[in-house]
């Protein structure tokens, strides 16, 4: 899961202060008073600009760790049914420790997706898991998760996650990556400060400052790679791989067509990605799929409130990554955050 840096706050403004016209019989103390209500005025008008300003613009990029603190502090955390275990320095890690979750406004949207279905036996496929963040919250509102991740850095973690939660017994971890082909693939490593950028796409990495990997790793194909996993009723898949999620979906394709699972799926544009296409990403779905998307907000980082908007592809796809919602079609009255949002 990828993260960037915000832009800088606007700088605040330098106002005037008007002289104030007195009549003869106020007193020098009420005079002084005049002016210390007016700064305070102008103080809070400029407070209120700058919250207003941060809570409604979407940011290009994400918020970045904090300079000031501790670069590699190690913490734990309780999180919403689950221990946690990062570093700061990360920034993924950083809004855990802030916030309690990374990508909480998704992650309350999946939960309150999977509990409007009412699925006892509900199947979630995380492709691109990670440490085991999303993957610990999902266990929390399914019957059983299955994780898939190639990088063995982040699986020392996700396996350390899991020791650290004996009560979790819902969770499969699966040390491969879901493409169109089986495969050993060389792959480019993520920085420090984001263990989320890792990819199978090494001639056009997210970051570069990414190295490649000092050895290949495996992909295999979903569907067949699932066949004698004894599924149940998959309803949810979360897919978030920088820029590989073209030739994941097309090898979970026939996994798509029998269950028709709602999709979650970070759409990377060009050249990162390889969707450059309204048509080619309608195409890796089946019939009768709907796209919406979830926006980035300050609100949702930090509180998990969403609010999904209709695709639309001429705006949305503009040079940053699509958080893609395909919902099928009979499944849309589940869909949370249509209208008025959580």
């Amino acid at each position: 899961m990828s993260a960037e840096q915000t832009p800088s706050q606007p700088a605040l403004l330098t106002l005037p202060i008007p002289d104030l016209v007195v009549a003869p019989l106020v007193s020098a103390h009420a005079v002084q008073g005049y002016r210390i209500l007016f700064y305070m005025a102008v103080v809070v008008a400029l407070a209120a600009t700058a919250v207003a300003w941060n809570m409604n613009s979407r940011p290009a990029v994400q918020v970045p760790p904090t300079p000031e603190r501790e670069k590699d502090y190690a913490y734990t955390i309780d999180a919403y049914g689950f221990k946690y275990q990062g570093h700061t320095g990360n920034v993924i890690d950083e809004y855990v420790l802030r916030y309690g979750a990374w990508e909480k406004d998704h992650l309350f949207f999946v939960r309150d997706y999977l509990k409007n279905l009412g699925e006892p036996n509900a199947v979630v496929i995380d492709v691109g898991s990670n440490t085991g963040h999303h993957t610990l919250f999902y266990s929390r509102h399914a019957a059983r998760v299955l994780a898939f991740d190639p990088y063995p850095p982040v699986i020392v973690t996700f396996k350390q996650n899991m020791a650290l939660n004996p009560h979790v017994k819902n969770v499969e971890l699966f040390e491969v990556g879901l493409g169109d082909s089986n495969a050993e693939l060389p792959f480019v490593a993520p920085v420090a400060s984001n263990h989320g950028q890792g990819s199978f796409r090494v001639d056009t990495p997210e970051n570069p400052e990414m190295k490649q990997f000092e050895r290949k790793l495996r992909i295999v194909i979903g569907d067949d790679y699932l066949k004698d996993k004894n599924l149940g009723p998959v309803a949810f898949i979360k897919v978030d791989i920088e820029g590989f999620e073209e030739s994941a979906l097309k090898g979970l394709r026939q996994t798509i067509e029998k269950h028709r699972p709602m999709l979650e799926v970070e759409v990377s544009p060009p050249p990162v990605g390889t969707i450059d296409t309204y048509d080619r990403l309608k195409g890796l779905f089946p019939e009768n799929y709907e796209f919406f998307v979830l926006p980035w907000t300050a609100e949702g980082a930090a509180q998990g409130k969403y609010q999904l908007q209709k695709l639309d592809w001429a705006v949305h796809s503009k040079g940053h990554q699509i958080e893609l919602i395909a919902c099928p079609k009979e499944r849309l009255n589940a869909l949370p955050g249509l209208g008025g949002g959580k």
